[in-house]
């Protein structure tokens, strides 16, 4: 009896009366009753002694050692004394151990609310059940709608960014307070009306750190003209990335020969091997004739004066794309899609190993398996015969691409990606990460390049004042940029002054919005965990209550 006293919630305010213990159901079941003498009215809450009745309410608790406990508890009611009371019975009140009317203890209804925070409503009753605690989702789902937001504390530090709802159709906006690191509210939608309201009720905010957004940019403006607008430097290398990728991707010509030139320079007396056209090669071939005519006939039909939305009437275009070719003083090559970088496998080590062998001569799959195999190679025989057949295809390929005979040919790894427009803008802009032998001096004759210096120039010096922070070269480097002759950092430059303030902050403080793009990945995985389906009102007490 006297550890069993121990197990009951509120040891003080309530006394063990009886107790049973059924091993086949496994289920403890605990008779308490309240030590309180005097019970206070909820009304008037004036103290009473006189007993009207007794009744027995029936609690769910926490399980022990995989036993389900009960309280079955003795609740008195008593009369109010006072005479100008309107209650004149009432039930004594133990707030400490449960809720009126309620069905489980408060210990039990914090544990199934924890649970619900950090798993929702199907992943939460699985749990649930493994905790000997049989409810349904309805139940979880409930417990958290019943929970109130949060009041928000005083902020001076704000950072804004925005989530998807369903991706490309709803968003909304998420507010992070970066002093406290917790997120404060979420927004049903990222118009600036929305933010602004919010901040107007905020008016100690100091410090709003957001992206390039327009609408936040003008809520913020709205709603809390005192505050310092800060352009987040992540953001802004982003839009660096973008623009010098959208100018190399004008450039493919002069990509494709660095990378033949770089080709050559390792050693290879053969062009990078070529396959013949598919069907599906010939077909991207013809789309390519398509846009590069329309594209021509863009430029010809705005020389005879005629309006964007005519022109791409004329050419069953949209208006977005005619601006995009105007835009561009030479044929914008389709982007292609990034290629997914392979994985390193137990081989990945040794290849290089086995691409010297191969090209000295070593054809024997097996002897190439047991020379690595000797140097540690755990795998098995069937990897190794499959690279070394990729090897023989891509050499079989290079022959038949040869007129006449002719020595053999060296081969490279076919896993070896082409100089892309994207591939060149992570080279260049990549920082002080360390690179391969291949990839300084393939960076090296992109630098070198007559056509590209410039481009590459203003996109180094602005990484590199946006990264150590260098406010003072941002005036000289907008000037340099507005005055080449490149319409992409033009372009750049006159949104950077549009927001000269915000950027100038952004590349001075230290404030970033690091932390909210960090919420914003934990909201997703909330989300996803409910299968994308959690309305606005369910979402936010999960990513609150629980942040």
């Amino acid at each position: 009896m006297e550890f069993l006293q121990y197990l009951l919630p509120g040891q003080n305010q309530l006394h063990l009366e009886n107790w049973s213990l059924d091993g086949s159901t496994r289920q403890l079941d605990l008779t308490v009753s309240a030590t309180q003498i005097t019970a206070p009215c909820p009304l008037c809450q004036t103290p009473s002694r006189k007993v009207h009745s007794r009744y027995e309410r029936t609690l769910r608790d926490i399980a022990c050692v995989e036993f389900s406990l009960t309280l079955l508890l003795q609740v008195r009611k008593f009369f109010c004394t006072n005479t100008t009371c309107h209650r004149r019975i009432f039930t004594e009140r133990l707030p400490q151990i449960t809720q009126p009317w309620a069905r489980r203890t408060s210990r039990l209804a914090y544990q199934l609310l924890m649970i619900g925070l950090a798993l929702g409503g199907r992943a939460g009753v699985r749990l649930s059940h493994h905790l000997g605690q049989k409810l349904s989702r309805n139940t979880l789902l409930n417990l958290l709608a019943k929970q109130s937001i949060p009041s928000v504390a005083t902020v001076k530090t704000l950072g804004v960014d925005d989530f998807a709802f369903r991706k490309g159709q709803r968003y909304g906006t998420i507010l992070v307070d970066l002093d406290k690191h917790r997120p404060v509210a979420m927004l049903p939608d990222r118009e600036a009306a929305t933010l602004a309201g919010w901040l107007e009720q905020h008016p100690e905010i100091q410090v709003l750190s957001r992206d390039r957004s327009r609408a936040y940019k003008q809520g913020m403006s709205e709603g809390a003209p005192q505050a310092i607008q800060v352009a987040d430097r992540f953001h802004l290398l982003q839009n660096l990335t973008q623009v010098l990728e959208r100018f190399l991707a004008t450039q493919s010509n002069v990509l494709k020969a660095i990378d033949l030139a770089h080709y050559h320079a390792l050693g290879k007396t053969q062009d990078p091997p070529s396959k013949p056209l598919t069907a599906q090669a010939q077909k991207a071939q013809q789309r390519r004739q398509q846009r590069l005519f329309n594209y021509e006939q863009v430029h010809k039909l705005r020389q005879h004066g005629f309006q964007v939305k005519d022109i791409a009437h004329h050419l069953g275009m949209g208006e977005r794309t005619v601006f995009t070719y105007l835009a561009s003083p030479e044929f914008p090559e389709w982007k292609p899609s990034p290629q997914r970088r392979s994985k390193p496998t137990i081989l990945t080590p040794y290849k290089g190993y086995l691409l010297e062998r191969w090209n000295a001569g070593q054809r024997q799959s097996k002897q190439l398996f047991q020379e690595i195999a000797q140097q540690g190679y755990t795998g098995t025989y069937k990897t190794v015969a499959t690279y070394i057949h990729h090897l023989r295809q891509n050499q079989r390929q290079q022959l038949d691409n040869l007129e006449g005979r002719g020595p053999m040919p060296a081969t490279r790894d076919a896993g070896q990606r082409p100089l892309t427009a994207c591939r060149a803008v992570w080279l260049l802009l990549k920082g002080a990460k360390p690179q391969s032998t291949e990839d300084e001096a393939l960076v090296l004759k992109l630098q070198q390049h007559p056509d590209l210096v410039v481009a590459i120039q203003l996109a180094q010096q602005f990484a590199d004042l946006v990264r150590h922070r260098q406010p003072e070269q941002l005036d000289p480097w907008l000037e340099r940029a507005s005055s080449s002759s490149i319409k992409q950092f033009q372009n750049f430059a006159k949104s950077l002054q549009e927001d000269y303030e915000a950027v100038k902050a952004g590349v001075t403080l230290e404030v970033s919005n690091g932390q909210v793009e960090g919420q914003v990945n934990r909201l997703k995985m909330i989300k996803r965990q409910m299968y994308g389906r959690a309305g606005l009102a369910l979402l936010s007490r999960r990513f609150l209550l629980a942040g």
